[in-house]
């Protein structure tokens, strides 16, 4: 899965690096103390909801491997009005949750209906 920024395709990344980021910037935070649970509390739903910023803080941490990433709120707000225009915040958001239900570590966390099963073949000797 790709966004386009400054005229390139950048890959969302959807690996432990990302995943850990969202889990903080979306997490908890009681007295002091980080609780994390964002991706399971925060960014389903938000994606199911069309949260611009569930969608922002995913970008940016799926974009954060790349050595041209977008940096500035600037450079997010384009990429979001880009993919508002070109095929809708909640469109985008429905095709973050797919790809999240092909991934091994995400699979469990989005509704059933995103996600991909792969089918486990048992061979047998005899």
């Amino acid at each position: 899965m790709h966004i386009n920024f400054n005229g390139r395709d950048i890959e969302l990344s959807f690996g432990l690096r990302t995943l850990t980021t969202i889990d903080r910037s979306l997490g908890l935070e009681v007295e002091s103390v980080s609780l994390g649970q964002g991706l399971e509390t925060m960014l389903v739903p938000g994606l199911q909801s069309g949260n611009v910023i569930c969608l922002y803080k995913l970008i940016q941490a799926a974009t954060a491997h790349d050595k041209k990433k977008p940096t500035t709120d600037e450079d997010f707000e384009t990429i979001l009005n880009d993919i508002a225009d070109s095929e809708g915040l909640d469109e985008f958001a429905q095709r973050v949750m797919y790809e999240l239900g092909k991934q091994p570590m995400t699979r469990k966390l989005v509704p059933e209906k995103y996600q991909a099963v792969k089918k486990v073949s048992k061979t047998t000797e005899g």
